[in-house]
């Protein structure tokens, strides 16, 4: 099964991973755009557009070569990752073929959290702990303690 959809999506540079996200599938059918993160990992939208999927592929090769299409090649319609989940990127002369490695769906938190560390996000709010030395413990002893330590 080939199934396509395109996107005005770019690359970009990033190599760890480190979001909340749980495996998952999706309907190849479903899917209506996507974004490349890096050579190795891009985001696909479903419908509704918030239905967000982290792939990551193999090899670590990704080059759109001036497509806007992808398409996807499972043995169920359902790409989950699994032996012969296949990414295709169609062109003319040859059509580059990438294994699925995993997919998983993203909550809103975990799409904007590898948004951001793949640099297609900008962070919130950068907060720096406070740091005033070594921690300073206190207690008011009420009268029985204060009779007991005389």
């Amino acid at each position: 099964m080939f199934i396509g959809c395109a996107s005005d999506g770019e690359q970009s540079s990033g190599n760890s991973i480190n979001v909340n996200k749980r495996p998952s599938c999706f309907n190849a059918s479903s899917i209506n755009d996507y974004e490349v993160l890096d050579r190795g990992n891009l985001i696909v939208y479903g419908r509704p557009r918030k239905r967000a999927y982290h792939l990551q592929i193999s090899p670590r090769s990704l080059d759109l070569g001036g497509s806007d299409m992808i398409s996807f090649r499972s043995w169920t319609g359902r790409v989950c990752g699994y032996a012969g989940d296949e990414l295709i990127i169609p062109n003319d002369a040859f059509q580059p073929r990438y294994s699925i490695v995993s997919v998983e769906e993203l909550d809103e938190t975990g799409l904007y959290n590898l948004m951001v560390q793949f640099g297609k996000a900008e962070p919130l709010e950068e907060i720096e702990p406070e740091v005033t030395g070594e921690p300073e413990i206190s207690r008011e002893l009420d009268s029985e303690d204060e009779k007991r330590n005389d």
